[in-house]
């Protein structure tokens, strides 16, 4: 749960109030945005009963993905509770679609993301990635993988007061020939194995881990939550 102002947000689907281009959480006035990459580090990292105290309106972006993150988690340490854990255990096939874009869950033996996309870019194009999650899959597979943009749509954004902190620093940015960062891609399928960081978090707002298969064409916020509401 985030804490802001007094205010106390559960990470929960209820308490979504947007999902352009990120996750925000909303209750009583206050809310907390770009909550996906922390909640898919915290995710990644089985840490499942957290406190984070905010200042501001939004979680800082540190390097665009969640390894950052997984390091200042690897320092603070977890403590083991003697708790079980309840896990959502899907048994049916739920599916929601927007055009083109579709996500469903159904049941597996684990916890699975099968993420497809697909950008009209020569860089990009279309890309899969399929894994079943272990403790080890999301820092070796996924918390690295940066968010990504087009620089032909980043003066419409900040028109509407969006990716105002954003830089190269803190994102993978494509030009019309290929990537503006220093050194390129840090793997060619970079864009897909970010979505599935997004998809990760976006899963936590459960509220419980999940033992079924997410499979998901062309995914963002959006589609994802209205999957998670039904």
């Amino acid at each position: 749960r985030f804490e802001i102002g007094g205010v106390v947000i559960p990470a929960l689907a209820e308490h979504v109030v947007d999902t352009q281009l990120a996750t925000t959480l909303g209750r009583e006035g206050f809310s907390v945005r770009t909550v996906e990459h922390l909640l898919a580090t915290l995710h990644g990292a089985g840490i499942d009963n957290v406190d984070v105290s905010v200042q501001g309106d939004e979680i800082p972006i540190l390097d665009g993905c969640g390894a950052e993150w997984l390091e200042h988690l690897d320092r603070v340490g977890f403590v083991e509770q003697e708790r079980p854990v309840r896990e959502f255990v899907i048994e049916r096939i739920i599916e929601v679609r927007d055009g083109d874009r579709w996500a469903r869950i159904e049941p597996a033996p684990g916890f699975e993301l099968d993420i497809t996309i697909d950008f009209d870019h020569p860089s990009v194009g279309k890309q899969h990635l399929a894994f079943q999650f272990d403790p080890n899959t999301f820092s070796s597979e996924i918390a690295w993988a940066r968010t990504f943009g087009f620089e032909r749509l980043v003066p419409a954004m900040q028109r509407l007061g969006l990716v105002r902190g954003g830089s190269l620093e803190n994102a993978l940015v494509f030009g019309s020939e290929g990537p503006l960062n220093e050194g390129g891609v840090r793997s060619a399928d970079e864009p897909v194995r970010h979505k599935m960081l997004d998809a990760l978090g976006d899963l936590a707002l459960l509220g419980h881990p999940i033992c079924g298969r997410l499979i998901a064409e062309r995914p963002g916020h959006g589609i994802v939550f209205h999957l998670l509401k039904k």
